[in-house]
């Protein structure tokens, strides 16, 4: 009988663990329900906090945005207005215009037209082109300002490169007195190791100056 006592606590201990069974815990089925239960908080919870994360980021970089706007907007005018006087240097004053998506400016000396600086967007090896070419009334190139770019350091950024003693870069200063609506690539020295940022440049300028003549052709015809 003493034997037989010892068993029986050991055997309710062996039995009330199995699935299915009855005892102190609860059955296997409700362990399961409650543990994916506790999972669903958790992923539920974590999100909560990830989203509230991205939320304030979002909320910050808008108000950076806002906030240095007003900045980024005068630099760029103002490194706008100093290209004109590189470009056209001729001109007294500018006027700025645009025919459908075209931006430029007319370049005036004592009331007289004398030019126009075109501005136009291209794709380089590296990325974007944002540059402005001075031109006379006819399409000669009079000057070239490179006003932002994405091209790979070291090769196509040459073309902002500026040679000691000279106060120009020296890819740029080829382009003046060129046909700017018939010019190619053979017309310039390309770049070593940059070819398709030279041809980019070359090809955003003649392709920007045409579309810029034929609009501009187009508008005095339906005045």
């Amino acid at each position: 009988m003493g034997s037989e006592n010892r068993e029986q606590p050991a055997l309710a201990r062996e039995t009330a663990g199995r699935p299915g069974k009855t005892g102190n815990s609860l059955p296997w089925p409700e362990k399961q329900r409650a543990g994916q239960g506790k999972q669903v908080k958790q992923l539920l919870k974590f999100g909560f906090i990830l989203s509230a994360i991205c939320f304030v980021a979002a909320l910050v970089l808008a108000a950076t945005y806002v906030i240095t706007k007003p900045s980024i907007e005068a630099r760029a005018a103002q490194e706008e207005a100093a290209a004109l006087r590189l470009i056209l240097p001729e001109a007294d004053r500018f006027e700025k215009k645009d025919i459908g998506e075209t931006k430029y400016y007319e370049g005036y000396r004592a009331n007289r037209l004398i030019g126009y600086c075109v501005k136009a967007i291209g794709t380089g090896y590296g990325g974007y082109l944002h540059l402005i070419t001075g031109i006379d009334v006819k399409g000669q190139i009079k000057g070239i300002e490179i006003l932002d770019h994405q091209e790979t350091p070291g090769l196509g950024s040459k073309i902002k490169k500026t040679r000691k003693g000279e106060t120009e870069p020296y890819f740029l200063r080829q382009f003046k007195g060129k046909d700017g609506r018939r010019m190619t690539l053979k017309d310039i020295d390309a770049i070593t190791g940059a070819t398709i940022s030279s041809k980019a440049i070359v090809d955003t300028i003649t392709k920007s100056i045409n579309e810029f003549f034929e609009k501009r052709g187009q508008a005095k015809k339906e005045v």
